[in-house]
């Protein structure tokens, strides 16, 4: 018997943003959006009747589209170094992914990206469910040309983060770099994960970024790995108190 799908779908809706999130932390096929009011249904035949079973590359999501034969990736936040950022996350850690975020940008970049932070956390640990046969810790090292940054993840449900990336920039393109420590500080509150991340050393503040998220993404994929029936661990919550 295979493994039981791992996948959430949420909507977060405020009066400064509209996200969507579908999320499948071990890849695959993504469920659709929830039904929503914010965003027009495809008016394309293919389109409409493909939303039906999964989720349809949006127009315009440029780069941060990503469709192979394991994983779906398709994210559109109107920030276009946060898409990068989290198409990275989800391409490294295995997952597939769907981030979809109309948000008050004519303000700044704050809310659209807390909010997406706050809702992919929350898909997060609906999808993770019960936290039973989990590694539970990991820990990702990445280099990016001269940057090097490491991440050490635990699925503890105690939200907790330590975030220094060390930028010397204000902006990435469009993000505020304030705004990447703080999201993945979101993440952890609503992902329930206990989260550390750091950059060794790099010149370049993309390259900075960037190997952070590729390192959170190879810690996150080995916390996540589930221990198979047969392995010690299998069917367990992986800690001395006996809940997580």
């Amino acid at each position: 018997m295979g493994l039981a799908a791992r996948t959430a779908v949420v909507s977060r809706v405020t009066n400064e943003t509209k996200i969507q999130v579908s999320l499948s932390l071990d890849g695959g096929v993504l469920p659709p959006y929830e039904p929503t009011t914010h965003w027009e249904t495809p008016t394309d035949p293919q389109e409409a009747e493909a939303a039906k079973t999964g989720i349809v590359p949006e127009k315009g999501s440029g780069h941060a589209t990503q469709f192979t034969p394991t994983q779906q990736v398709t994210i559109t936040t109107g920030i276009g170094f946060l898409d990068h950022m989290l198409h990275a996350l989800a391409k490294h850690s295995g997952w597939s992914l769907a981030v979809r975020a109309k948000g008050d940008l004519f303000i700044d970049d704050h809310h659209t990206t807390e909010d997406t932070f706050l809702a992919l956390g929350t898909a997060f640990t609906q999808a993770l469910g019960a936290r039973q046969s989990l590694t539970r810790f990991g820990r990702g090292d990445a280099p990016l040309d001269e940057a090097l940054s490491w991440a050490v993840i635990d699925l503890s449900s105690r939200p907790y983060a330590v975030i220094n990336l060390g930028f010397k920039r204000e902006k990435i393109g469009a993000l505020s770099t304030e705004m990447i420590t703080h999201g993945l500080e979101s993440f952890a509150q609503a992902a329930g994960v206990t989260l550390h991340i750091g950059c060794t050393y790099g010149d370049n503040d993309h390259h900075r970024a960037e190997s952070a998220f590729k390192a959170l993404a190879v810690a996150v994929r080995t916390a996540c790995s589930r221990r198979l029936a047969g392995e010690v661990g299998a069917g367990d919550v992986v800690s001395t108190k006996g809940v997580l």
